[in-house]
C-alpha cells in the first residue's frame, strides 16, 4: 500500500510544483515556517481543497478518477474494467491514467489473481493464476476527493439546493459540530439531542444580531466578500469571485475556510460549475448582518399600547372563585383524602365541573392536580385544614381552619392580597409555562423568585391600559436576565447580554413569565390578555398572549402588595358582618329555595356555604337550600335562627314564609352530639387546681376545670412538655393507664412544582 508523503517525496520538482497548484498552494514557497509538503498533506483531507482538484480536472479525468473512489473500489479495481467502463479508447485511457498518476490521485500495481474452479462445474479446471493491473486511490485524499466528486455525478449532493439542517447534518459531524454550535455559544448547560441542537442553530443563525457578532470575528475583506455575495441573491460563481476579489488559490482557500467554520457559506458543484453561496434559510438574516453598523437594539418601551389586541380574554378571579366552591364542598360532604393526599376520584369528578381554574399537571398523561392544588394552598392560607383524629377507623377530614372566621368576612379584594402573598412564596403552587418553554440549564434554575419579580414590574402598569408582553419581558430583561439563576461558586457564565443568551433567555425564561401571566395572574383576576388573530379556543391553549392589562383589581391588589408582605401572615383584618358591595344587599331568597347573589360578595357567599349547595360560583352565583345542604348546617355549629338570620340579613327581601316554615320543618328532627378526646388530670386539692389555672406558664395549654379537683386538656399538646411545666411549678405527676400519641400519616409534605 503506497503512502503519499512517500510518493510525493520521490516526485520531479516539476511534478511537485503541479501537484501544488492542484490543490491550491499557488503563491506558496518553502521559505515560511511551514514547508509545502507538509501543508499539502493537510489539505489533501480537506473537502475545499479537493475542489480546487476537480475544477482542474478535465471532463474524462474526473470521470476516471471518480470511479475509483468509491468504498467498495478504494481496496482496488482492475484497469480494464475501468476502462471499459468509462467507455474511452485505449489511448486516450492511457493518456488520463498517466496523468492522474503523476499528479497522485492514483496508483497501479500489479498483483495475482487466484480463481479456483467452480465446486459443483463438471469440466475439470485447475486453479488459474494471473497478473493482473489494479488501480487504487491514495488513502489520505480519497475521502475528500470523494465527498466532493459526488457533487459533479449526483444532483442530490449539489449543496446549493439543500436546506441548511441537510448541510449541517452531513458536513458536520460528532466534534465538528460541537464546535460549530460552541462558536455560537449553544454548547454551554444545553442537554438536547443533534437534531433539536441543529434547529436550535438555525434559528440562532436566523438573528440578524447572531450573525453580526459573528461577522466581527471575521477579517474585513471576508466580510466585504460575503457582502458582495449577498447582494448578488446569495450565490455567484466561483469564476466571478476570482475575479471580484483577484485571489489565487491559495488566497481563496483560506477566505472560504472561516466561512464553512461558521456555516454562513459554503461552496458546492453545480451543473453550471463551482459556485459560492448562502443557504436560503439564512440568506435574509447574513444579508441584513453585512449592512448593519452595530447589533440592532429593539426597543419596546414599557408605555401603553395605542390601541388594543385583536381578540381579548377578560379576567376573572377564577382561584377565588373555586376556593369559595371546595369551602362550600367540605361543609356539604366530608372529604377524606387519600394516603396521597389526594382528593378522591368520585368526589373530585363532582366538584372539578364546577371550577374555573386551567388544568395542572407535571407530566404529559397525568391527571389533573388542580384540585389538589386548590386544598393545598387553602390550607397554607389556614383557612381550611385537616382533622386530628386518633379514633381507630376514623380517617382525618377536610373541615374550616383556624382562619376561616376571619377569611371568610375579607371581600374580593382582600382575599386576592392574601392569595398573591402565599404564590410568591408556595413550593405547592404549580404555574404554567409558555407554550413555546424550552429549558437550556435546569441546574441553575430557580424560577419561584419570578413570582415576585413580575409582580413588582406590574405594579408600573397603569389599570385599565394594555402593554405588549414583548415589552414587559424587555423590561425584565433589562433589569437583571440573571434572577432566574443565582450564581454557584462566585461565578456567573454567560455574563454578556449577548444575543445568543436572549435567545436561550426567551425559550426559558420569558416562556415561564408568560406563563405566569397567562396561568396564575390571569386566574387570580389580576391582568386580562390581548391575543392575535380573530378567533381563539375558549382556553387559547398552545398559544401565548402578546398584550395583558392589569385590572382595577390587580391594581388594587399590587399597590399594597409591599404591605402586605411587611404584615404577619396571620394578621388579617378584624372581624366584622359580612359586607355588603357598594352598601346594597345583594342576595335573592326565591320561593323555590333558589339562592342568586347578584354580583360578587364575597362575605355574604362565604356565610351561605355551610348550609347551602353550590351550584355556581362566578359574578352572579346560585345556590340552593336543600334538607341536606341544611342539615349539614346544623352540623358545623349553626341553628335555625342563625341560619334565618343570615338569610335576612344578606336578602333584598324578607325571607319568603314556604322557606322560612319548611327550614324550620326540616330541622325539627335533628339531632346531633359532638364526641372528642381529652386529657383528665386529676389534682390533690381544689386550692392545687385553682394554682394550676392561675399560672402563666400553664396557660398555653387551655387548661379547664371541669370540678373542684378535675381538669382536662384537648389531646393535641405534647404530654413531654406539659409533664416538665408542672414539675417547674413544684407539681409532681403521676401517669396512669395508656396514653398513645396520635398518628399523622396524612400530614402534608412540602413539594415543588414548577
Amino acid at each position: 500500500m503506497k503512502k503519499f508523503r512517500q510518493e510525493l517525496a520521490e516526485c520531479t520538482e516539476q511534478q511537485r510544483v503541479e501537484i501544488y497548484h492542484l490543490w491550491g498552494l499557488d503563491g506558496l514557497s518553502d521559505k515560511g515556517p511551514q514547508k509545502r509538503p507538509d501543508i499539502l498533506l493537510k489539505r489533501i483531507t480537506d473537502p475545499i481543497a479537493a475542489r480546487f482538484v476537480w475544477e482542474h480536472l478535465t471532463p474524462d479525468e474526473r470521470q476516471v478518477l471518480y470511479r475509483m473512489l468509491g468504498h467498495s473500489a478504494r481496496s482496488g479495481t482492475p484497469r480494464d474494467g475501468i476502462q471499459k467502463k468509462s467507455q474511452l479508447p485505449a489511448k486516450a485511457f492511457e493518456i488520463i491514467l498517466s496523468s492522474l498518476k503523476r499528479h497522485l490521485l492514483v496508483w497501479e500495481q500489479t498483483v495475482k489473481v487466484y480463481t479456483q474452479p467452480y465446486y459443483y462445474s463438471r469440466s475439470k479446471n485447475t486453479a488459474t493464476v494471473e497478473d493482473v493491473a489494479q488501480l487504487y486511490p491514495f488513502q489520505e485524499s480519497a475521502e475528500a476527493l470523494y465527498t466532493v466528486g459526488k457533487e459533479n455525478f449526483s444532483a442530490k449532493s449539489d449543496r446549493s439546493q439543500m436546506p441548511l439542517e441537510k448541510i449541517l447534518t452531513a458536513n458536520y459531524q460528532g466534534y465538528e459540530f460541537d464546535t460549530l454550535t460552541g462558536r455560537y455559544g449553544l454548547n454551554s448547560g444545553m442537554y438536547y439531542p443533534r437534531t433539536e441542537m441543529r434547529l436550535l442553530l438555525i434559528d440562532e443563525m436566523k438573528q440578524p444580531n447572531s450573525i453580526y457578532e459573528i461577522l466581527q470575528k471575521l477579517q474585513p475583506a471576508q466580510r466585504d466578500m460575503l457582502k458582495w455575495v449577498c447582494e448578488r441573491g446569495g450565490k455567484v460563481s466561483m469564476q466571478a469571485l476570482r475575479e471580484h476579489t483577484r485571489y489565487d488559490d491559495n488566497t481563496l482557500f483560506n477566505a472560504l475556510h472561516p466561512f464553512e467554520e461558521y456555516a454562513l457559506a459554503f461552496d458546492t458543484f453545480t451543473a453550471e460549475g463551482r459556485v459560492f453561496f448562502v443557504p436560503s434559510d439564512t440568506y435574509e438574516s447574513i444579508k441584513k448582518a453585512t449592512t448593519m453598523k452595530g447589533p440592532l437594539v429593539e426597543r419596546n418601551e414599557f408605555v401603553p399600547l395605542a390601541h388594543p389586541p385583536q381578540t381579548i380574554q377578560a379576567a376573572e378571579p377564577a382561584i377565588l372563585y373555586d376556593m369559595a366552591i371546595i369551602t362550600g364542598a367540605i361543609y356539604q360532604q366530608t372529604i377524606e383524602p387519600t394516603q396521597a393526599g389526594k382528593v378522591p376520584k368520585r368526589i373530585a369528578t363532582k366538584i372539578q365541573p364546577l371550577l374555573h381554574g386551567k388544568r395542572r399537571q407535571r407530566y404529559i398523561d397525568e391527571d389533573d392536580l388542580y384540585l389538589d392544588m386548590l386544598f393545598n394552598t387553602a390550607q397554607e392560607l389556614g383557612f381550611i385544614q385537616l382533622s386530628r383524629t386518633s379514633g381507630d377507623g376514623i380517617k382525618p377530614h377536610y373541615e374550616p381552619g383556624a382562619q376561616m372566621g376571619k377569611w371568610s368576612k375579607l371581600s374580593l379584594t382582600e382575599q386576592a392580597q392574601l392569595l398573591l402573598e402565599s404564590w410568591t412564596q408556595s413550593f405547592r403552587w404549580m404555574d404554567i409555562v409558555g407554550a413555546n418553554y424550552r429549558q437550556w440549564d435546569p441546574y441553575t434554575w430557580n424560577p419561584i423568585k419570578s413570582r415576585s419579580s413580575i409582580a413588582e414590574h406590574l405594579q408600573d402598569c397603569i389599570p385599565g391600559q394594555w402593554y405588549s408582553v414583548a415589552s414587559l419581558l424587555q423590561k425584565i430583561w433589562d433589569k437583571d436576565p440573571f434572577e432566574l439563576r443565582p450564581v454557584h461558586y462566585n461565578i456567573r457564565r454567560d455574563s454578556s447580554k449577548s444575543s445568543v443568551l436572549r435567545s436561550k433567555w426567551d425559550s426559558s425564561e420569558g416562556e415561564y413569565y408568560m406563563g405566569l401571566l397567562s396561568s396564575s395572574l390571569y386566574e387570580f383576576g389580576l391582568v386580562s390578555l390581548g391575543y392575535e388573530g380573530q378567533e381563539l379556543s375558549q382556553t387559547h391553549e398552545g398559544k401565548n398572549p402578546v398584550a395583558f392589562m392589569v385590572t382595577d383589581l390587580g391594581s388594587a391588589v399590587l399597590s399594597t402588595q409591599n404591605k402586605a408582605k411587611a404584615t404577619a401572615h396571620t394578621t388579617h383584618p378584624t372581624d366584622s358582618s359580612p359586607s355588603q358591595a357598594n352598601g346594597t344587599r345583594s342576595l335573592v331568597l326565591q320561593p323555590n329555595f333558589e339562592l342568586l347573589l347578584l354580583h360578587t360578595d364575597m362575605p355574604t357567599l362565604y356565610s351561605l356555604l355551610p348550609f347551602a349547595q353550590v351550584d355556581q360560583v362566578n359574578m352572579v352565583s346560585r345556590l340552593t337550600l336543600t334538607r341536606n345542604s341544611l342539615l349539614r348546617g346544623m352540623e358545623a355549629g349553626l341553628d335555625i335562627e342563625k341560619i334565618l338570620h343570615i338569610l335576612a340579613e344578606g336578602s333584598q327581601k324578607e325571607v319568603p314564609q314556604n322557606v322560612a316554615y319548611t327550614l324550620r320543618d326540616w330541622v325539627k328532627q335533628y339531632k346531633d352530639v359532638k364526641i372528642s378526646q381529652v386529657m383528665l388530670f386529676e389534682v390533690s386539692s381544689e386550692a392545687a387546681a385553682d394554682e394550676i389555672l392561675a399560672s402563666r406558664n400553664l396557660q398555653k395549654y387551655h387548661l379547664r376545670k371541669l370540678g373542684p379537683t378535675l381538669l382536662i386538656a384537648g389531646n393535641d399538646i405534647n404530654l413531654t412538655d406539659l409533664r416538665r411545666a408542672f414539675e417547674k411549678e413544684g407539681v409532681a405527676v403521676r401517669i396512669t393507664g395508656d396514653i398513645v400519641a396520635r398518628p399523622n400519616r396524612y400530614a402534608t409534605a412540602s413539594s415543588r412544582y414548577y
